[in-house]
């Protein structure tokens, strides 16, 4: 793990410096030259129950409980064309920790663990939040859609394996032990905020690891996610224009229907199109509570 330490530091410091800042979303077009955002610390906490899964194995991993703690800073405005929409942008850091369930279905054990009725492992996850969102203001109220495209670094630790698998199957899981995994993860949110203050927050969270970062074709990968995003960009853009008001259901639906599909283009092959390896899905629904000060 330790030869992963400059670059996990250095990935947490770029982070840093970005939440000091409120936020990497900027708009100096007209009458936004003038910064008008409010910055608002938040620290949320939420659990979900996940699935952990990857292209090729024999099923899946279920009943893995996730625990999840996020720190930041929120950068909010009025929208130019109404006050009654909120833009915000989101940054700050997020540490997950996750443990599959052991369904013991006997005395047997493997170095020591009992044997489970099905693969178990723990994992912990920490990364960058980048997110961005629209909300309506309803007086003290405030309803915020917000979706996050997130840098992750994972690292898994299988405990015990069940009835046994084939070796190529072991393998799909003993990819993933020792060091850290670099990933990303998509995070759509629904946030409803009571007093300007507490937070009652949903979501759904897909956190794609993978076993091995080969900087060239993940850059390729990314280039043509990026060529995808500036395409659906433009067409929020347009629905602003003719109703300021469908902007965070747009945004939302389009901006989350992208990153879902992006990672189920990646399911088979992590850096798609190339011809790369399956990488580790962690997917799960969530619900949270927070406090924005």
């Amino acid at each position: 793990m330790f030869r992963y330490t400059p670059i996990i530091a250095l990935f947490l410091c770029a982070h840093i410096v970005v939440c000091a800042q409120g936020g990497m979303r900027k708009n100096k077009k007209g009458k936004d030259t003038v910064d008008v955002s409010v910055k608002k610390p938040y620290l949320d906490l939420h659990y979900g129950n996940a699935e952990i899964s990857r292209e090729g194995m024999k099923g899946e991993i279920s009943n893995a409980e996730i625990y999840g703690i996020s720190i930041g800073l929120k950068k909010e405005k009025p929208h130019e064309e109404s006050d009654d929409i909120i833009v915000q942008d989101k940054n700050g850091l997020n540490i997950t920790i996750g443990a599959a369930k052991d369904l013991q279905s006997s005395d047997s054990t493997f170095q020591g663990i009992p044997l489970a009725e099905s693969n178990a492992l723990d994992f912990w996850s920490i990364g960058g939040i980048n997110g961005t969102g629209y909300g309506y203001n309803f007086g003290g109220t405030t309803l915020m859609l917000g979706v996050e495209d997130n840098g992750t670094w994972t690292s898994f630790n299988p405990r015990s394996f069940a009835r046994p698998l084939d070796p190529a199957d072991n393998q799909y899981i003993l990819d993933m032990d020792g060091g850290m995994r670099f990933g990303s993860a998509m995070n759509s949110t629904i946030e409803f905020r009571v007093a300007n203050t507490v937070t009652i927050t949903g979501g759904y969270t897909w956190n794609q690891i993978l076993p091995r970062h080969m900087f060239w074709y993940w850059l390729g990968s990314e280039v043509i996610e990026g060529l995808a995003g500036a395409v659906v960009d433009n067409v929020i853009e347009n629905f602003a224009k003719v109703s300021p008001k469908s902007l965070p259901v747009m945004h939302f639906v389009l901006k989350s229907a992208l990153l879902y599909g992006v990672k189920v283009l990646r399911t088979p092959k992590m850096n798609m199109p190339f011809d790369t390896v399956s990488p580790m899905n962690i997917t799960y629904w969530n619900i949270g509570v927070g406090l924005t000060l």
